[in-house]
């Protein structure tokens, strides 16, 4: 565990090999690897960000490039260099962060995540999440959750677990985060700058950030982009062995 200022940022590291940086999404925790069953060969440094699983200390300001400092404070405790990083939605976001400020980040995966700045109207919204979340919790987290897979139903198990890991998280922390999102900058200019370097993978199903988007988004650029059919913005769960087997591929 890191200790700064008081606050600790919790993680595990497993295996040996490659360093790979783990980093989930909004309202996760480094809990959600243990669905790709990643193998031993690779070492893994699994991480709570601010605010999430075990890293739950109250957050009075927050965004993704101090998300991506906190990360890096680790990489620097451990000395790691040529290290690859797979961000899972906003772990994508804080990712781009670190790519762009530390030259050891070798390649990147953005699974179900993006590298262009919010809309007005996501702008918007990710507002209007943190005035609810602040109410009424416990429905929003039993709401969203859900639609984030194609077929909730089949994933009932796994849905329940996401749900009430959530619902451990302080209702001001998920707010902020929410705003601190809002507020992160384009970062296609580091897409450009190491296409090679970086993999797009793209929930053909996916609600938060539509195929149709990142297709636009992608036109004319020449990028590693891999479209998961069949799933939505959790292709972790609902295509695992599809995409562990690009998450290695990649990174090897």
């Amino acid at each position: 565990m890191i200790n700064k200022s008081q606050k600790i940022l919790f993680y595990r590291v497993t295996g040996n090999g490659h360093p790979v940086i783990f980093l989930h999404g909004f309202l996760e925790s480094s809990n959600m690897w243990e669905f790709l069953d990643l193998p031993d060969s690779i070492k893994q440094f699994l991480i709570d960000l601010p605010g999430h699983g075990n890293s739950f200390d109250a957050l009075e300001s927050i965004t993704m490039k101090s998300m991506s400092e906190d990360v890096l404070d680790i990489i620097n405790k451990h000395k790691i260099q040529n290290y690859s990083i797979v961000g899972h939605s906003m772990g994508g976001y804080v990712g781009l962060e670190l790519m762009k400020n530390d030259q050891n980040c070798n390649k990147l995966i953005l699974l179900n995540s993006n590298f262009w700045e919010d809309s007005s109207d996501k702008v918007r919204n990710r507002h209007r999440i943190a005035n609810v979340v602040r109410t009424n919790k416990s429905r929003f987290i039993n709401e969203t959750i859900p639609n984030l897979f194609l077929d909730p139903n089949k994933y009932a198990e796994q849905v329940r677990l996401l749900v009430k890991e959530a619902i451990r998280m302080d209702s001001d922390n998920i707010g902020n985060i929410s705003i601190a999102m809002s507020k992160r900058k384009n970062n296609k200019k580091i897409l450009l700058d190491r296409l090679n370097r970086i993999l797009i993978i793209q929930g053909e199903n996916d609600i938060v950030i539509p195929k149709v988007e990142m297709d636009q988004k992608l036109k004319d650029i020449k990028a590693n982009y891999v479209v998961v059919r069949d799933t939505r913005h959790m292709s972790h769960i609902e295509m695992s062995h599809k995409i562990k087997e690009l998450i290695l591929s990649f990174i090897h």
